[in-house]
């Protein structure tokens, strides 16, 4: 019976005494502490900030109250804040390529209970965007999207390691529409991006995240595209110096010559060029319909004599393919001569 007895008894000493020993050190900063059974985050907005941004960071514990503990925030070894219940501290983003170690130490009746660190490393990134939709030479703006259209991005990132640009080809990039990845243009490398653009009058939230393999630099970008309708611009086309596209003529004009040419840009429109075939032309002179040259359809050419008058030019432009685009501009022209007759010269 007492050996019986002895056997029972050993195993629950046996693990009486382990649970005595010393628990070894956690390795990692912010990890659970096993022996008081507490944990500690850092939660940092923005999570990837940029150099000589405001960095907001919050403590957050499952376990520990920390309303009711000393909290010691410090940067670089250096303190930024202290008080009881202080959990929340800011710190100023550095310059490219530095590292700022933020700490946080939670202590009680003067002994330190746990820490957390958090590493910001601050990163640039760049999203440009733009169409391939028409715009005339020498346009300083953004080329919209409209439907039918494509979407051309590039993603530029500034991840400075040792004093030199990470390389783009070391980099992971991940697109991602209202959300979703876009997985045919995501990968190691592809920082530039060609997709469909928003439906008609539909808007999109294109973003992009890139991060190093090692997972040592990660920041990201967005935009928020909308869809256009293509706008119709009437210019004077000039016989010698050709489209005067630096003056757009308004729903009310005078026209001082006698014979003047006038061409439509619709901006914005799936086009490569005004006269390639893609976009249908009709236009209307006080309500007649006026044939245009097929191989110059978006020109056409008044002529007026004798007395002032006013000619009503309507267009409506089409697409051949895109049933989407529907574009229709007017504009009042009075013209400074006598005797008008408006039509296409002959």
């Amino acid at each position: 019976m007492d050996r019986i007895l002895i056997r029972a008894i050993l195993p629950v000493l046996f693990f009486a005494t382990l649970s005595l020993l010393p628990i070894p050190a956690l390795a990692q900063t912010g990890a659970s502490d096993l022996l008081f059974g507490a944990d500690l985050t850092i939660e940092l907005s923005p999570p990837h900030p940029s150099p000589g941004e405001t960095v907001r960071a919050r403590a957050h514990s499952t376990l520990i109250d920390l309303t009711g503990v000393m909290l010691t925030w410090s940067a670089n070894g250096t303190t930024i804040a202290r008080g009881v219940g202080v959990s929340e501290a800011s710190v100023t983003a550095g310059a490219p390529g530095s590292e700022t170690a933020l700490t946080v130490v939670v202590s009680e009746d003067g002994s330190d209970i746990i820490s957390a660190t958090a590493r910001i490393r601050p990163v640039e990134i760049d999203l440009l965007w733009e169409s391939d939709s028409y715009t005339p030479p020498f346009f300083k703006g953004r080329a919209f999207p409209s439907a039918g259209t494509s979407l051309h991005l590039e993603a530029i990132p500034r991840f400075v390691r040792a004093g030199s640009l990470v390389p783009v080809g070391d980099i992971i990039f991940t697109w991602r529409r209202n959300g979703y990845v876009i997985e045919n243009v995501s990968g190691r490398g592809r920082s530039r991006a060609l997709i469909e653009s928003p439906v008609l009058f539909g808007n999109d939230t294109i973003s992009v995240d890139a991060r190093t393999a090692d997972g040592i630099f990660e920041g990201g970008a967005s935009a928020r595209i909308s869809s256009v309708e293509p706008r119709v611009v009437l210019y004077e086309n000039h016989p010698v110096f050709g489209i005067a596209y630096h003056h757009a003529l308004g729903s009310e004009s005078q026209i001082p010559e006698v014979e003047t040419s006038f061409s439509a840009v619709p901006y914005f429109a799936e086009a490569r060029n005004l006269d390639g075939g893609a976009l249908s032309y009709e236009w209307r002179v006080n309500g007649i319909p006026i044939a245009n040259d097929p191989a110059r359809p978006s020109t056409v050419t008044i002529s007026a004599s004798g007395s002032s008058n006013t000619a009503l030019i309507e267009l409506a432009i089409t697409h051949v393919t895109n049933f989407f685009m529907n574009s229709f501009g007017s504009w009042n022209l009075q013209f400074l001569g006598a005797n008008a007759a408006f039509g296409q010269t002959q």
